[in-house]
């Protein structure tokens, strides 16, 4: 399928310390992740093109149809693998965001596909060292993206990274824009609990997702202006 032009967005990922997994363990979290991209789909629909692409037995790869939802997305895939971690096992997924032209894009697998928005987001993950999230947008002003890049993402990162599996999982609730009550149902099916009301609120308040909530706003307010200019 050629998409000339079209501006997307590509992650591309891989397990955290995916060598300390047992091949089960792997299998379970790459799993999840696709099951994630598609229950987000779900919930915003078209955001997601197909499905997730997996490879090897630690990495994948997501094509976005609406780059909008390039950081709300990635936090939720993120927020699915913490919430499965216990004091015996941490599960968790670096995480490279480019944001360009796509040229053609596969039918069989995503990660054949070709263009600049793919480039970008796999020399994003090649060029991390200790950091599970990286960003790079190629389309308005290359400037108006340094802050972001440089400023807000390392930043987030650090914010997530300290995230429990309880408020992981309270965080990727409020990602697909469930109420409180809601997420108690949400939470029962995915962690076999019923948190209070109130321990839900608690736990949003431990993660800082207000201000998050905030930051990610003011991201997909600044993508969807530069791709209406």
């Amino acid at each position: 399928m050629i998409v000339t032009g079209n501006i997307h967005a590509v992650l591309t990922g891989d397990l955290v310390k995916s060598s300390r997994l047992t091949s089960d363990q792997s299998r379970e979290a790459m799993d999840e992740l696709k099951s994630a991209a598609a229950a987000f789909n779900a919930v915003y629909p078209g955001a997601i093109h197909k499905e997730m692409d997996t490879f090897r037995h630690d990495s994948w790869q997501l094509l976005l149809n609406n780059p909008v939802f390039a950081f709300r997305s990635a936090l939720f895939l993120r927020c699915i693998l913490k919430m499965k971690s216990s004091a015996g096992i941490k599960f968790d997924t670096r995480i490279s965001i480019g944001i360009g032209s796509v040229d053609f894009v596969a039918e069989n697998r995503i990660s054949d596909s070709r263009g600049l928005a793919f480039t970008l987001s796999g020399r994003g993950l090649d060029g991390m060292k200790n950091a599970h999230f990286a960003f790079d947008g190629s389309f308005g002003e290359p400037d108006g993206w340094h802050d972001v890049s440089l400023g807000v993402v390392p930043l987030l990162d650090c914010v997530v990274t300290d995230w429990t599996p309880v408020e992981s999982g309270a965080v990727s609730a409020a990602l697909l824009g469930k109420t409180q009550v809601e997420t108690a149902d949400y939470l029962l099916a995915k962690q076999d609990a019923v948190p209070s009301r109130q321990a839900i609120g608690d736990s949003l308040s431990r993660a800082h997702w207000s201000t998050v909530h905030d930051v990610l706003a003011r991201l997909e307010e600044k993508i969807a202006g530069y791709l209406q200019a």
